[in-house]
């Protein structure tokens, strides 16, 4: 009867691994969205100290996004080459040295450089996470655990948003950088020591080096995937909405409706909690309630969207000062519509290649949606800088998602299988 029960025990606790599995590779997630998503939160004390335009500080943005982009199609290969472990570890060690090297930074321009080796950091973690995610969830799970994920790059940001700039104010941003990097190197080691990753994965990719394809055999094979290419063009494009967001909301609402640093803060941070409660939210409406028509879901994310940023640029301008709950509103549903859209996407990636394919697929999908956050950030902040507001640059933002939203759903596939 003991054998019995202590059996039963650890087929409980086998079962349970995944969401396990799950939930450290999330706590990486979640440092590095404190500074992919909430490091903007401190533009308005970068603006100060280093007296910088809208256009400037939109360049952070660019230069992270330029390397991890660069790098998104190697990274994701090596993921599938050494395995998530891997990937977990070193980003997040890497990740930790690169936070604190934001200390040293003497002038903007080196504050840029070391920005773009955080991008290279970071773009480890999008296929790695993936990656194990594939390993330990069945198709039928994968979807909502992906959703599951993808919210703790806006966890982190909203932690960011809300006190990287109230340390700030005590410490000085400098200082406060350090804190999270401290996290994400001893995240680093407990990984190394507590992280498994699943045997056979290892076994075939120890076994399998010798047969395995070139990195350009399976790069041009993932290119002739119609489906694949697609939903990466349509991701440049989302890109180009998170990108703007993450670099300006804060500047938005500090410069165009004279908010403090920190209230500027709690607006961005409301921004991050529409984020985290869209990801999974646009994947269970794909799967429970659009029978897992991941183009239509993307269609009436567009449309919200839309709404919100027609809203900001048409109709408040009106008023000087709007309430601050109705801008908070607004600004948590453009975070749930505008940054809600990585669970799906990702959930889109890997429904249209195979397995062992994830993580190159994963980091050409964001090839595509990296080059968007690179560009978009200057061009919208210096439209801006032109006409003395953000009024123009969401209108024009708005009506490319509208548009591109639009067409995707037209080339998308109209049917879907359930995945098994």
């Amino acid at each position: 009867m003991g054998k019995n029960t202590n059996k039963i025990k650890k087929n409980k606790t086998k079962d349970n691994f995944n969401w396990y599995i799950l939930f450290i590779i999330s706590l990486t997630s979640v440092v590095g969205g404190i500074y992919r998503d909430g490091f903007a939160a401190l533009f308005p004390f970068l603006q100060r100290d280093f007296n910088l335009t809208r256009a400037q500080l939109g360049l952070h943005s660019t230069l992270f996004y330029l390397t991890s982009a660069s790098v998104a199609l190697y990274t994701g290969r090596l993921v599938d080459l050494k395995g998530s472990k891997w990937g977990l570890v070193f980003g997040s060690f890497a990740l930790g040295i690169f936070f604190i090297l934001h200390t040293l930074a003497p002038n903007f321009l080196v504050l840029l450089l070391v920005a773009a080796l955080t991008g290279i950091a970071v773009s480890i973690n999008t296929p790695t996470a993936s990656k194990g995610i594939v390993e330990w969830f069945s198709k039928k799970q994968r979807g909502f655990a992906l959703g599951i994920q993808s919210i703790a790059f806006p966890i982190g940001g909203l932690l960011g948003a809300v006190f990287l700039p109230l340390l700030s104010s005590f410490m000085g941003w400098r200082k406060t950088i350090i804190i999270p990097g401290l996290v994400s190197i001893l995240f680093a080691l407990f990984i190394k020591q507590f992280y498994q990753q699943k045997k056979r994965v290892v076994n075939n990719t120890l076994a399998g080096d010798k047969s395995n394809p070139s990195f350009f055999k399976y790069f041009f094979r993932l290119i002739q995937n119609r489906e694949l290419i697609v939903i990466s063009i349509f991701g440049f494009f989302l890109g180009t909405a998170s990108g703007v967001m993450a670099s300006h909301f804060t500047l938005f609402l500090f410069l165009d409706y004279n908010l403090s640093e920190t209230v500027a803060g709690l607006g961005f941070a409301a921004f991050q909690l529409g984020s985290i409660l869209g990801r999974p939210v646009w994947c269970l409406i794909s799967d429970s309630l659009l029978a897992y028509n991941k183009g239509k879901a993307f269609l009436f994310l567009g449309f919200v969207f839309t709404f919100i940023t027609f809203t900001f640029s048409i109709f408040l301008k009106n008023f000087a000062t709007p309430p601050l709950s109705v801008l908070f509103l607004l600004t948590f549903l453009a975070g749930f519509s505008g940054n809600g859209w990585p669970g799906l996407y990702t959930a889109s990636v890997t429904e249209v290649v195979e397995e062992d394919n994830v993580g190159i697929a994963i980091g050409l999908s964001l090839l595509f949606a990296r080059f968007g956050l690179m560009i978009a950030p200057p061009i919208f902040g210096y439209i801006a800088d032109l006409r003395g507001s953000y009024n123009l640059s969401w209108f024009l933002l708005g009506t490319i998602i509208l548009v591109t939203s639009l067409i995707q759903y037209l080339f998308s596939p109209k049917k879907k299988e359930v995945p098994g």
